[in-house]
């Protein structure tokens, strides 16, 4: 398992920026390496993002994705035969 940029312990969520240029034909893209971090960490990273409108934008994937992530957990509990197999299809 991969461990948290930050603290060390186990990543559960890995962040990627993508940069893109505005107002200019054929826009430029580039995305950064992913950056692996635990729950604690990815939340902190969120409050201290300066700009609020980056903010709230990756608070609120943050938070969709940790919903999805716990149903996902909840649903592998009530359902433990629908498995762990290498024929098992990603559910995201």
């Amino acid at each position: 398992m991969k461990k948290c940029s930050n603290c060390g312990r186990p990543a559960v969520f890995s962040l990627v920026a993508i940069i893109s240029t505005l107002g200019i034909t054929k826009r430029l893209q580039q995305s950064s390496p992913a950056v692996p971090f635990c729950d604690a960490c990815l939340h902190e990273l969120c409050d201290r993002l300066c700009s609020d409108a980056l903010s709230d934008g990756v608070n609120n994937a943050y938070t969709c994705l940790n919903l999805r992530l716990r149903e996902r957990i909840a649903m592998s509990k009530e359902h433990p035969e629908s498995g762990s197999g290498p024929e098992r299809k990603r559910m995201i």
